[in-house]
């Protein structure tokens, strides 16, 4: 039985019910060849088109670009064939504005054919842009999860590395204070051959003395380097001059001839731990010093600004090879033949003590430190 026959048994008056489904919808109704031949208030309120406007054109005037041609495609197929069309249109205004709607696109039929087509909308705005919040809200909190994972993944790889590290701090610790005592004895006793038993002995054995005194003070220091990782000292700041810092850090530069190292002329006022800022830059240069291997110049600079100071090494050698550069703050890892691959990991944390940062760039090898002024 049709709707219109049933109502009409009920005695109810069908032209109240479209005139209350018009009052509370968005209706609009087209030719066969899609032009637009009504539109009722609520058409006119969404769209900011007046009836005269909307009326003589097709819905194409209301094209928002969200959907594509594909999505039209579908719908023309599905209503010129006869049947009902459901979905969800994004339509933008006269203003610019953009508004979506529940439609459903109803076929006109009689004997001849498609007369018209009914469009029935609902406007669905605000449960768009709700959904499209929730949307992006979960998308953010997607990102955050996978930042948090990525942070507690960090984070416990390095307290492993930690615990390992101190690990293996207080043994070294332990090795290089019972190797320091006979460390001192073999020093001691090559110390005591006086200038006139060296004049006696033949020039190999001469050369063999220089080596041992060499090998002690290379042990010496790789002990040092050992007992200086494994000691975290609290740092204790005080106003002091930089390039005082880099001058007292000269003199445990192990330079020779065809190296210059270029000092700055100005100078800068930070507060920090000279001793052990002093070993920072004696290392950074010594390192630097090997880079360019008899030959080049090394380059020191500093300069501030209302928070920082910067300082900055750099030296006319070859590089560092790539793929030592990412690893070269790494504990234990060296590119030298000997060294224990400790000494940038003690600048960096010292460094980072002080609140700063240091990194290295290449080509060519540039070290970089910030550290605040005070």
């Amino acid at each position: 039985m049709k709707t219109s026959t049933a109502l009409k048994k009920l005695n109810l008056n069908i032209s109240e019910f479209e005139e209350r489904l018009f009052d509370h919808s968005i209706v609009g109704i087209t030719d066969d060849e899609g032009t637009i031949i009504y539109a009722n208030k609520n058409f006119c309120k969404i769209s900011k088109y007046s009836a005269d406007e909307l009326i003589g054109n097709n819905h194409r005037i209301l094209k928002s670009d969200e959907h594509s041609s594909e999505f039209f495609a579908d719908l023309w197929d599905t209503i010129t064939s006869g049947k009902v069309w459901e979905g969800e249109i994004k339509n933008k205004a006269k203003d610019g504005s953009f508004y979506w709607v529940k439609t459903i696109i109803i076929p006109i039929v009689d004997e001849k054919g498609i007369k018209n087509y009914v469009a029935i909308r609902n406007n669905i705005t605000k449960e768009k842009e709700i959904q499209e919040r929730l949307l992006n809200i979960e998308d953010e909190l997607l990102k955050q999860n996978v930042t948090l994972l990525s942070e507690v993944e960090k984070k416990s790889g390095e307290l492993v590395k930690s615990e390992r590290l101190a690990t293996i701090g207080t043994m070294a610790s332990r090795v290089a204070h019972d190797l320091k005592n006979p460390l001192t004895i073999i020093h001691t006793y090559a110390d005591m051959l006086t200038p006139e038993i060296l004049a006696k002995l033949d020039p190999q054995d001469k050369e063999k003395w220089f080596r041992l005194q060499t090998s002690v003070l290379d042990m010496n220091r790789i002990i040092e380097d050992v007992l200086d990782f494994a000691r975290t000292t609290e740092i204790k700041k005080k106003k002091t001059s930089f390039l005082s810092v880099l001058r007292l850090a000269m003199n445990h530069v192990k330079t020779h001839y065809g190296v210059v190292i270029n000092l700055p002329e100005n100078d800068v006022s930070v507060k920090c731990d000279a001793r052990k800022m002093e070993g920072v830059m004696s290392n950074l240069l010594n390192n630097a010093v090997h880079a360019v291997d008899g030959t080049g110049e090394v380059d020191v600079k500093i300069s501030s600004d209302s928070k920082d100071i910067t300082i900055v090494v750099k030296d006319s050698g070859p590089g560092i090879p790539e793929k030592d550069l990412e690893r070269i703050f790494e504990p234990m890892y060296t590119t030298k033949t000997t060294g224990t691959g400790l000494g940038l990991v003690i600048c960096k944390s010292i460094v980072e003590q002080h609140g700063g940062t240091i990194s290295v760039s290449n080509k060519p090898t540039t070290f970089t430190i910030t550290m605040p002024l005070s």
